[in-house]
Formats: structure tokens, sequence, C-alpha cells
């Protein structure tokens, strides 16, 4: 059955064999009023007993229909008409109210609904706890404002400094001679080869054992040819060295210059009998004769050999230089 609270009017369903008696007495849920329930069973009964009671008196008490009716007023003209009428309208009213009060039930909700609300209810709240509980686990594993993040990078960065960069300032301050070999051998194994810079492999190119000489060229006249060797003192071989030679006056004046590559070395006959152009164009072959100026070893030596023809007058020395060179991967 559909049960309606008399204050709230919330509707619940109650079983209708709980119901014992004349009534029950029931608290809604909602506002907590307390009232009695009276037994539908119960009351349907009398109702319908005075119903049917008052509908048999009134038969024999009621005048003769005219025409089939008989009006509210003529019951009215004599007593016994007035009590039969009376006691229907009493009959119907009370039969009305019981009316009115079923259609109220309709869609009340009863015990079994209350106790489902709490279990809801219940649940919902269990439910809150646990993402209240969720939240706070998030807040302590979630570092704030990023802290943790920078905090673990710092103490990564000052790991680094106190194991390996201060011990390697000292070492190198102690040790120097023993810091740069270090650094080279780091270089090796964990750095990036160094790109091969003209600058720097010319400078690992040693000239020694320099002499010169004056000779009688048929068809020239006297040249001058400069001789020496030069050392690749790399840890790495290069090829393809130049050597330049100049040839200055009493005021450091370069009055001439030729460059060639080393590798080219002439015979005298060649000297004396070949045209200058013929031997610059010996001596500037980038590979050296049988290809010598190819690749020099560390610690390797090539000859190299440069001719000045036509020389002009007040000259005073000779100078020599590497002006070029190729480090080879």
């Amino acid at each position: 059955m559909i049960i309606q609270c008399r204050q709230c009017r919330t509707k619940y369903t109650f079983d209708d064999a709980l119901m014992q008696g004349d009534g029950v007495w029931m608290r809604c849920r909602r506002c907590q009023h307390v009232f009695f329930w009276d037994n539908p069973l119960t009351v349907k009964q009398p109702i319908e007993a005075s119903i049917n009671k008052a509908s048999a008196f009134a038969q024999d008490a009621l005048p003769a229909q005219r025409n089939g009716e008989i009006s509210y007023e003529e019951m009215l003209t004599s007593g016994k008409d007035a009590d039969v009428v009376q006691s229907l309208d009493n009959v119907m009213e009370e039969k009305n109210n019981y009316n009115k009060e079923m259609e109220l039930e309709i869609g009340k909700p009863g015990p079994e609904d209350i106790r489902n609300d709490n279990t809801a209810a219940a649940a919902g709240e269990e439910a809150d706890e646990r993402l209240k509980e969720q939240d706070e686990e998030f807040k302590q594993k979630k570092p704030a404002d990023g802290k943790g993040f920078w905090k673990t990078w710092k103490i990564a960065v000052w790991t680094i400094f106190v194991v390996l960069i201060i011990p390697a300032i000292i070492y190198f301050l102690i040790f120097p001679q023993y810091g740069d070999r270090f650094v080279k051998i780091a270089n090796k194994y964990f750095g990036t080869p160094e790109p091969a810079r003209p600058e720097l492999v010319t400078g690992q190119v040693k000239l020694q054992d320099i002499r010169q000489r004056i000779l009688n060229n048929y068809i020239i006249g006297p040249i001058r040819v400069v001789e020496g060797t030069a050392v690749n003192q790399a840890d790495y071989p290069i090829s393809r060295i130049v050597i330049k030679g100049e040839i200055v006056d009493a005021y450091a004046v370069v009055l001439r210059e030729r460059a060639s590559y080393a590798g080219n070395i002439l015979t005298d006959d060649e000297l004396t009998t070949l045209t200058e152009e013929e031997i610059l164009r010996i001596l500037a072959q980038p590979g050296g004769r049988n290809n010598s100026n190819d690749k020099i070893l560390p610690n390797g030596h090539i000859p190299f050999m440069i001719v000045f023809a036509h020389e002009p007058a007040g000259l005073i020395k000779t100078t020599l230089m590497t002006i070029g060179a190729e480090r080879l991967l």
C-alpha cells in the first residue's frame, strides 16, 4: 500500500502484511513527523456495511417514486425521510474521505524504500569518504608546485659537483701534467672528435734538415734549390703537406715566394734540364710522387723541395713555413 506523510506529503511504499489491528504509527524520514495510519481493511468493512444498511433502509423508507425520481426536497418533508437522508449523507461523506485517502496512497514510498534510501545514503557517504581519502593520498604523492622535482635536481647537481668536479679541479692544480693527459684520454673515449682545423694540423708539422744550394739550369740559368724533411708530430695521420718558402732582403721585405707539396723531389738532371713551368708543375702535385704525400703516419717523415728561379738582387735569407696539411680520420 501507499502511505503519505500528514505534514510534508512524502509518499512511501508499505507492505500490507505489516499492517496489524487498527493501524500503525509512522515517522516520516524527511520531516520526522509522527502520525498514525489506519488499517484500510478495518476501515473498509464498516463503511461497506453502513452503505449496505443505509441502502436497504432507504428502499423501505422512501415514498413512492414519481416518474422514477425522488427529489431531495421531498425527502425533507417527513422526519423519517430526513433521518434517512442524513444517514446517507454521513455514509457517503465517510466513503468519499476514504476514497481520497486511498488516492493519496498511490506513489508513496514505504519502509522498503526508506531502508533503500538509508542504504543509498550510507553508500553515498562511504563513497564520499573514499574519495576524500584518495584526494589526500594524491596530494601527499604530488609534489607541491614542483618543489620535489627541483629538490631532486639540486641534489643530483650537488652530488656531481662534489664527487667529480671538485676532485678534478684539485687534481689538475696539484698535478697539471697529469691533468692534460686525463683530458686527452677523456676526449678520446667520451668526447667528440675535434674538427680538423688547418691551423691546428699545420702546427703539428715540424721542418728539419733544411739545406739549400745553387744549380745552373741550361734553360733558365742559376736556380736556388731549398730542401728539407717534414715530420708529423701529431698522434693522427695527416696528408697533403704544403711548404712555402720566402726570400727576403735586409729590411724583411719579401722579394720572392714559392710553395710546393711535400713528396715532390726532382733529380739533379731534371733540375738542370727542365723548364721553369715543368719544374713548378711537378712540385705542385698534391699527392707527391708515388703518392707519398697521401698519408703520413704519426712521427712519419716526408721530404720536400722548393725551387726559386730568377733570383732578385738584395736577398739576404730564405724562410720556410708549413701553410697546409689535412688530418686523416
